[in-house]
């Protein structure tokens, strides 16, 4: 016998359970913040602050192979002054010189081409790494280049600039701005917040008693409105329907697009909703917008109004970052058209496990199609063997499902 009001309530408990835990958060801080004071201390002026999953509060495990993966959690480190005062190799070399000379900072170091990670491992926790980009302040004339283009202008003013390498390993700037894009979203997220406050404060004070002594002690951040569980439902989803597929790494959609998109689409939405009726909502839109690759743009308008999330004229995908107007989210897009088409196959595979298969009368089937969804490692954590039966499902992979969910 079905019942899709539990059934919305284990897919819940699986995302809760893969986001990252108070204690895990409150270590995170401390290490970024001892990080700040540390380069601050060495002479190296420098703001230390959080972009990405763990700025909008979407953290999810990354591994779909892994229920023990660590978390990787972003952040910039903004060093006092503007790009105009440095070159990119030389403010790079500056973060770089300062994070060796500790030999605590130097033992977890990785190099990338646009950050370093230091990996954290805590007894008895799943560990983390904490990923610094080095970074200034935009120059005057792009912001201002950028503030003449932008739909928010409002946003512009905390434009940075980043050391990023080239194949040739020389440097040069790029323009980002987390803390435009972070803003963008509190301010869409704060109503949709509001509505489900009392409730998340009440869920995680009654799991996290050791922790809390009273409700008031709970940070914000750990809150989590319906779309923020939307947007982590969808990058869970994402990570183990990518990780099927040989080339999932070289295609998967990139966590911005997911949290941009789902964002612009919940706007226009009701923020007193409950989650389930956000997901169908947002896969619904995402699936309309799955017919701009066979319509022209213009035809596209006329069929289903202006929606403006994605758009393609003259045939190249377009998505704006809100804190960027020069930053085209689906530039890849139009470079490899694998991934927009196996985009919008994953939308329509997304539907029919998180909203169609809630109507699915056989509970064996259902886990099979929550293990497909989420990994089996994560469902038996979480939900152990509800729904099994008597045998255990079998699992749908790409190599044994009829279409869609083949590899094609």
């Amino acid at each position: 016998m079905k019942n899709i009001y539990e059934r919305q309530k284990d897919i819940l408990s699986i995302i809760q359970g893969l986001d990252i835990s108070p204690t895990l958060y409150h270590n995170a801080v401390e290490k970024y913040q001892a990080l700040g004071k540390y380069l601050n201390d060495s002479g190296l002026k420098a703001e230390i602050y959080p972009q990405g999953s763990f700025a909008f509060g979407t953290v999810v495990r990354p591994s779909a192979k892994d229920s023990s993966a660590s978390y990787d959690l972003d952040f910039i480190c903004q060093v006092m002054g503007s790009r105009n005062d440095y070159t990119p190799k030389e403010l790079r070399d500056k973060v770089e010189i300062v994070l060796k000379s500790n030999k605590t900072y130097a033992d977890r170091l990785k190099i990338d081409d646009t950050c370093f990670t230091i990996e954290y491992a805590d007894v008895g926790e799943i560990g983390f790494s904490i990923d610094v980009v080095p970074a200034a302040d935009e120059s005057d004339e792009v912001k201002q280049r950028l503030i003449l283009k932008s739909l928010v202008p409002v946003l512009i003013d905390t434009a940075i600039s980043i050391p990023k390498c080239n194949n040739m390993c020389k440097f040069r700037w790029i323009t980002n701005n987390p803390k435009g894009l972070r803003k963008w979203f509190d301010e869409i997220n704060a109503p949709f917040l509001s509505s489900s406050k009392e409730a998340e404060q009440m869920r995680i004070f009654a799991e996290n008693r050791a922790l809390y002594e009273s409700i008031e002690e709970i940070p914000n951040e750990l809150e989590r409105s319906a779309l923020q569980r939307v947007i982590q439902i969808l990058k869970c989803h994402r990570n183990n329907y990518y990780a099927r597929l040989k080339d999932g790494d070289e295609i998967k959609p990139i966590s911005a697009i997911i949290n941009v998109t789902v964002t612009k689409i919940a706007e226009h939405f009701n923020p007193n909703c409950t989650v389930f009726e956000l997901l169908n909502y947002v896969l619904s839109e995402l699936t309309i917008y799955g017919e701009h690759q066979y319509i022209t743009e213009k035809d596209f308008n006329q069929k289903y109004g202006f929606r403006t999330v994605f758009s393609r004229p003259d045939g190249k995908w377009f998505i704006e970052n809100p804190a960027n107007p020069e930053d085209n989210l689906a530039d890849q897009w139009n470079n490899d058209e694998r991934i927009p088409n196996r985009f919008f196959q994953w939308i329509e595979i997304a539907r029919k496990d998180l909203i169609s298969s809630l109507e699915q009368k056989d509970n064996t089937q259902f886990r099979a199609i929550l293990e497909n969804g989420f990994g089996s490692v994560s469902v038996s954590e979480f939900l152990g063997k509800k729904y099994c039966g008597e045998a255990t499902p079998r699992q749908i992979t790409s190599q044994t499902a009829a279409r869609p969910y083949s590899a094609q």
